[in-house]
């Protein structure tokens, strides 16, 4: 099987119990992936990350509600030896989340796009973010292959 093939199809289990319902309720949402399965969380998470921040960058991240997973991804990141992937997340987190709110607040903050300078494209925080884009677009780390080798003890 080819490294894609194996993301998605755990990718497709992470996501076979998700409805709009569950996606929009942000506690019911956190607390579905938290619930996965390890290996499903992590899948579910590194995934994600991934994806949003090639589509669009770390303030598409933030700003699509998938930021409140954060905290949880940049541990999940570590788990699949992705440090340097988990370092630019825990950078971009840090300059999201300055006041250093708890992680409930956060999360809320997040989900309900109550981050002013996310939503309203604050000039500094976004030219901070799009220079962690470029060095995430950068990394030498191959995240899908870490992510593989992890699932492989699955």
């Amino acid at each position: 099987m080819k490294n894609e093939e194996i993301t998605d199809s755990y990718y497709k289990k992470a996501v076979e119990e998700l409805s709009e319902a569950t996606l929009m309720d942000k506690d019911v949402w956190y607390s579905h992936i938290l619930n996965l399965p390890e290996h499903l969380q992590v899948t579910y998470t590194v995934i994600i990350f991934n994806q949003q921040v090639f589509n669009g960058g770390f303030h598409q991240y933030f700003f699509n509600s998938y930021g409140q997973f954060a905290y949880l991804t940049i541990d999940n990141l570590r788990l699949i030896n992705a440090f340097k992937a988990a370092d630019l997340l825990e950078r971009a987190t840090n300059l999201v989340n300055a006041d250093q709110i708890s992680l409930n607040e956060f999360r809320r903050k997040v989900f309900d796009r109550d981050f002013p300078k996310i939503v309203d494209f604050d000039d500094e925080l976004f030219d901070a973010l799009s220079a962690l884009d470029d060095e995430y677009y950068a990394l030498d780390e191959n995240l899908e292959q870490l992510l593989v080798d992890y699932l492989s003890n699955y």
